[in-house]
């Protein structure tokens, strides 16, 4: 291989790109929060600014799970888009598609196969981990979701290849660090030693609890608030207040932090019983081992944990930026082996 890669990871909710000199060196990492749902014709805009902050690359892996955006009508209406997003922002760059069949294809191609490459970002990652440890469940916690991929003597052995079939399987559990509605986290929350239901509305979000307690600090917190306000301690507060209805001058600090680490509980709780699903199917091959990754790598290691796995930090080997943008950095070095095979 000769000249750099920029392997992209597209969501719904953040971009991330990696870009590597060849098969082994480090690669430096570009993450960039951008709401495609709210306006997707600006995506070749923010796909130019992200390598242009790399550096020019006339090699690109691209992975994607923009698709399931609503703005989008079909899965094969968002492939397309991201696929036409990066004909405009680099059209003379050669954008090679990863898919779950674990194959890279031309942009033409991926746009005639468009539920083979649609989000397909976890098997790159689990390919990935699976060159250096051959039997693992891969547990990478992002902000919005929770992929649990097993890896047994070397190979991927997910169960399910669509998001549908990922999520009955384990292997997708939709729940995140940042995004998620806490209303979707839990049915009750504490309140002064009793059970109090929660209000069925976007008003805090998983960031607001780890914010609260600390886990996170303001400049983590990368998606939107729910009520538009700011990013303080004392605003995640009042959002987390009003899951039961309240607010911060009828809510003490402890009866916040009660929430919070309810909330954060009941997240752990969610990630754990994906696992335990996939370690059930598995029997007696499934691996004992966690390498867990991802901007909520913190609750990925309690959940792992707390199913008596051995836990181990990507970061540790890869740096925190591979580990919290894994999927672009695999595609790059994925398509850097495939080249130099050619």
């Amino acid at each position: 291989m000769s000249g750099p890669i920029l392997g992209w990871d597209v969501g719904g909710a953040n971009i991330k790109a990696a870009r590597i000199e060849d098969g082994r060196s480090e690669a430096r990492v570009v993450e960039r929060p951008f709401a495609l749902w709210r306006e997707p014709q600006r995506l070749p805009a923010m796909l130019a600014e992200t390598a242009e902050a790399l550096g020019r690359a006339d090699v690109m892996a691209v992975t994607m799970t923009a698709e399931l955006a609503d703005c989008f009508a079909t899965k094969r209406d968002g492939v397309a888009c991201v696929l036409d997003a990066f004909g405009t922002a680099f059209p003379d760059v050669d954008a090679r598609v990863y898919g779950v069949d674990g194959r890279f294809r031309s942009r033409a191609a991926a746009r005639c196969a468009p539920r083979q490459v649609a989000a397909a970002n976890w098997r790159a990652s689990a390919a990935m981990v699976a060159r250096t440890t051959p039997d693992a469940l891969f547990v990478d916690v992002g902000s919005t979701t929770t992929d649990v991929i097993p890896i047994v003597a070397g190979q991927v052995v997910a169960r399910g290849k669509t998001d549908p079939a990922r999520l009955r399987t384990g292997e997708l559990v939709y729940t995140g660090l940042l995004r998620t509605p806490v209303c979707a986290v839990v049915r009750w929350l504490p309140l002064r030693g009793r059970r109090c239901r929660v209000a069925a509305e976007s008003f805090a979000v998983t960031a607001d609890a780890h914010l609260w307690l600390g886990r996170i600090g303001a400049d983590d917190y990368t998606c939107d608030t729910p009520d538009g306000r700011g990013r303080t301690v004392g605003e995640a507060g009042a959002r987390l207040a009003r899951m039961v209805c309240g607010d911060l001058e009828m809510l003490t600090p402890a009866d916040i932090t009660a929430i919070a680490e309810h909330v954060a509980r009941a997240q752990v709780r969610q990630i754990a019983n994906g696992i335990r699903q996939v370690m059930r199917r598995l029997g007696s091959d499934c691996p004992r081992l966690a390498i867990v990754a991802g901007h909520g790598a913190v609750v990925g290691c309690e959940a792992a944990g707390s199913l008596g796995l051995d836990v181990k930090e990507m970061r540790e080997e890869t740096g925190i930026a591979v580990a919290r943008a894994t999927p672009a950095a695999a595609v790059a070095y994925l398509l850097a082996e495939d080249l130099n095979r050619a």
